[in-house]
């Protein structure tokens, strides 16, 4: 009976997925006068946050809605980044102020600028932003950068010493520490997960990263060994992992330990959705692997030599960048 019911939770918590339909490929362009942009988050609307470079080392916060040209983030004047989009198209990021530091910033839906701000800091910046409008980022304050949590109406809590990087839909945030992969919960209490790389977390707060160059999963009920040079990208919220293991595209059973081959070197799985749908390359190539493993290679844009996979959506929108063989770069989105 309890296996029963373990089964039955799992399985509603499988979202209907759609990556392995045919997606169409679009270069997402630069603003105007640009020279290159990238992907770094897409929602299930299709919406895709990033950034598009100018000369030099100018660069502004864009949004690409679907069906919609490229719209500019406000900025404070200067240079801006974004970081991560939720799904009411609200963008995190920074915006670089008159005295020339990071801000942490998030910009609403018709792209004005909020500036999240912290008592005493002289700088900060915003990494990730959950559905309900809630920021993780970090601030310096005293020379000390310390891991924070704004609330969506701007209330900023610091949680400590560190970077804060993700932030669940229950307000849990992963990030790191002095070396360490650790975990806040909701109420501010740290847990030192290990001395280690963080890679990658879900909803749910389990985070994914490497220690020693041995892939790890810290799940809430312990932690999960993958072995000497795996490397744990993603997770899902339903018991799935996704990486590289002897540079080959795996994804992991998080419940049974085992271990499905995905593509053969040199591969990589980044992204991974509820559905156990897995976006990453092949070769010089953006894929796509169905929760069968069935692969999909993805269109490619004339003239790049190399695709890459940036973010994926719960209904399977993929963001990525396509690099030319003169260095240049621009985002493009499979959707």
């Amino acid at each position: 009976m309890r296996i029963a019911m373990v089964a039955a939770v799992v399985a509603a918590l499988f979202v209907p997925g759609t990556a392995h339909a045919a997606l169409a490929l679009e270069d997402l362009g630069t603003l105007p006068g640009d020279l290159r942009s990238t992907a770094v988050d897409v929602n299930d609307s299709g919406a895709v946050a990033g950034n598009s470079y100018g000369a030099g080392t100018s660069q502004h916060a864009v949004r690409w809605d679907k069906f919609e040209q490229i719209r500019k983030l406000a900025d404070l004047g200067f240079d801006s980044g974004a970081t991560a989009i939720n799904r009411d198209y609200v963008v995190a990021g920074y915006a670089i102020t008159a005295a020339g530091q990071s801000q942490a910033v998030k910009w609403n839906s018709s792209g004005a600028l909020t500036q999240l701000t912290v008592p005493g800091a002289t700088s900060s910046i915003a990494y990730d932003i959950n559905d309900s409008g809630t920021v993780a980022g970090s601030a310096t304050i005293n020379g000390v950068t310390q891991a924070v949590l704004w609330a969506s109406w701007g209330e900023a809590t610091v949680l400590g010493e560190g970077s804060a990087q993700h932030v669940t839909t229950g307000n849990t945030v992963i990030g790191t520490s002095g070396g360490n992969v650790v975990r806040w919960n909701s109420s501010g209490v740290r847990t030192v997960l290990d001395a280690g790389v963080f890679l990658g977390a879900n909803q749910l707060g389990d985070a994914t990263g490497t220690v020693g160059g041995n892939g790890v999963l810290w799940l809430r009920n312990g932690k999960k060994q993958l072995g000497s040079g795996a490397r744990p990208f993603d997770i899902t919220d339903n018991g799935a992992a996704v990486g590289d293991l002897a540079s080959q595209a795996v994804r992991w059973d998080v419940t049974t330990g085992a271990v499905e081959t995905l593509a053969p070197a040199p591969s990589r799985a980044s992204e991974v959705n509820n559905s156990w749908v897995v976006a990453g390359t092949v070769g010089t190539s953006a894929a796509t692997w169905d929760m069968s493993g069935t692969q999909t290679v993805l269109p490619s844009l004339a003239g790049a030599s190399r695709h890459s996979v940036a973010a994926l959506s719960e209904v399977g929108h993929v963001a990525g960048v396509a690099t030319f063989a003169d260095g240049t770069y621009r985002a493009v989105a499979w959707r």
